[in-house]
């Protein structure tokens, strides 16, 4: 699969000009020219168990996979994503001989959980036996399954020639039981109960823009936004760890210090080590 052969779109308020420029540029450097934009949906007033700005994001996705045909991949993408300089060579390596596995969708990102200690040992187990992720050069990208490891986020999936109905179906489901989850954790339930096939490509092949503030500003845990945005990004190719790290040892250096904390993250790192 060649990703510049891929149509897609990418979901932006008309209001975010700014985010719209900074991906037209960013698509068209790196050759996507079949991916356009797609006027993101507001959310409203009917009945829903989140809140309205997750109700426009769930809105969005769903309007777009019942437009696309399963005849082809689509590529779904979100204004707040971050391409490494390297996005073009790196795309090759990691699409290479995606088509040859069994997926429905293929997340070019993803959060987990940053209290979810497994799965942050076993993405950096991943990241140890693979080698320099923030190397230009890095080639050994590979895909895993998302099942039991993918908490959230949808922005850069793909969708698989032929499973956009699945995806579809998954949607219009929730949306009849008045929406009772947003829509990546739809794809996550769907996920885990094995009613969807998604795998990651890790390192991950886009991360995400630490200074662009997350429109679900009304998420129950938007507060804790940051903190997904940074493990996301602490496993993305071509990522700046120095930046990670510098707001790692601020997050030290800027509060209060508590011994119990310092001693139980220590004892976390040990862990993680082996």
């Amino acid at each position: 699969m060649k990703l510049g052969d891929v149509s897609g779109l990418f979901i932006n308020l008309d209001r975010s000009t700014d985010r719209r420029a900074k991906m037209e540029d960013a698509l068209a450097r790196f050759g996507l020219d079949k991916v356009g934009r797609f006027s993101a949906l507001q959310g409203d007033d009917r009945k829903r168990g989140i809140t309205r700005n997750e109700l426009g994001c769930f809105l969005s996705h769903q309007a777009i996979t019942e437009s696309i045909g399963d005849d082809r991949h689509f590529l779904i993408l979100e204004d707040d994503i971050r391409f490494p300089e390297a996005f073009g060579d790196y795309a090759g390596h990691a699409l290479a001989g995606c088509e040859q596995e069994d997926w429905d969708v293929l997340f070019l990102t993803q959060m987990i959980s940053f209290t979810d200690v497994k799965s942050i040992y076993t993405l950096l187990r991943q990241r140890r036996q693979v080698g320099d992720i923030r190397s230009p050069s890095f080639t050994r990208f590979a895909t895993h399954d998302c099942k039991n490891i993918f908490a959230s986020c949808t922005a850069a999936y793909i969708i698989r020639a032929g499973s956009a109905g699945k995806v579809a179906s998954i949607l219009r489901k929730m949306a009849e039981h008045d929406y009772p989850c947003a829509v990546d954790i739809a794809h996550m339930r769907a996920i885990n109960a094995g009613l969807l096939k998604a795998r990651y490509v890790f390192p991950y092949l886009v991360g995400l823009d630490p200074g662009v503030r997350t429109t679900l500003t009304d998420r129950r845990d938007e507060g804790n936004h940051q903190l997904f945005v940074d493990i996301a990004n602490l496993f993305a190719a071509g990522g700046d760890l120095d930046s990670l790290r510098l707001d790692a040892f601020d997050a030290l250096h800027n509060r209060p210090f508590d011994a119990e904390t310092f001693v139980a993250s220590q004892i976390l790192y040990r862990r993680m080590l082996r």
